[in-house]
């Protein structure tokens, strides 16, 4: 119903708007077309640069009217939808953000990753309460130097969170997806240089054990912050999503990182954007993370 009353009204309004450019790509084609044309059968020589001039700032407005479209349409769809979610009952104060990034800082602090990466970006940033507890998140890409090859490679691409827990909480863990350990094997090494150790041990969860590897710093107390309740629903997202998902706990620091290789939220240019799936696609993305939070929430 909020869908076919606020939403829909929007994406009508931004559908127009790309008909109109692609329609105007569509024109400067031909354009572009008849001037070659032109250019062959009447041999119209240096005057054909003349004729083009205009055509070529034409396709420059019309570029920067495309930018202009994509920009436009996620903070417009994505404020509808904070609206929405804002009026459930465990959510509030739900902000969206396009260009802010969620702070490399908090990235290289969570441990899960070898610190300081050669190339960071981040965007589509998204901050609120979930229960009790205050978060932030968005969309990062992060890359660094192989070892192997001296090029970039991707180390990290999708949703990234910092929450913070609303009760004292005292110890440091870091949990990796097992089936990419190898992969992860430099991110795991900084973390044992910094006097992190396996503690798999202290996970009595044998699903738990399969799907994910714990380490732990010196003295923390695992199955205190990382409950039975919360493994169960970890385990849970990791078998119905097909992502990988990581998350390390840094005294009342909470960090999550769920992996996607496609780019969040970006709207369709030469296909219509007039669809209750893909929007239900947009809500699904930021709800999936915000239930993990929760389930964090509820289980601590």
């Amino acid at each position: 119903m909020f869908y076919n009353t606020t939403i829909r009204p929007e994406l009508y309004r931004l559908e127009r708007m790309r008909l109109r450019l692609v329609r105007g790509i569509f024109a400067s084609v031909l354009a572009v077309v008849l001037l070659l044309i032109s250019f062959v059968v009447f041999d119209l020589g240096f005057l054909i640069f003349l004729l083009a001039m205009p055509i070529v700032f034409y396709m420059g407005a019309l570029y920067y009217r495309i930018e202009k479209f994509r920009q436009a349409f996620k903070p417009a769809i994505m404020t509808l939808l904070m609206e929405f979610l804002n009026d459930a009952p465990n959510y509030r104060s739900l902000t969206y953000d396009p260009k802010h990034p969620i702070g490399r800082d908090r990235f290289e602090r969570s441990g899960l990753f070898r610190p300081s990466p050669d190339a960071y970006h981040a965007e589509d940033y998204i901050k609120g309460l979930v229960g009790e507890m205050a978060f932030e998140m968005g969309e990062a890409y992060v890359r660094e130097i192989s070892a192997a090859s001296n090029r970039l490679e991707v180390v990290f691409s999708g949703l990234f969170v910092h929450a913070i827990f609303n009760e004292p909480t005292t110890g440091q863990i870091a949990v990796w997806p097992r089936r990419n350990i190898r992969r992860l094997k430099r991110a795991v090494d900084a973390y044992v240089s910094d006097s992190g150790i396996n503690a798999d041990i202290e996970v009595m969860n044998p699903g738990f054990r399969e799907e994910f590897t714990v380490y732990a710093k010196p003295g923390t107390h695992v199955a205190g912050i990382l409950t039975p309740p919360m493994q169960d629903a970890l385990l849970e997202f990791a078998r119905d999503q097909d992502q990988d998902l990581f998350f390390a706990v840094h005294n009342q620091d909470l960090f999550i990182g769920v992996a996607h290789d496609y780019d969040m939220l970006e709207p369709r240019f030469f296909k219509s954007n007039l669809s209750f799936a893909l929007i239900r696609k947009f809500y699904a993305d930021i709800t999936l993370m915000l239930g993990v939070i929760s389930d964090f929430d509820q289980t601590h």
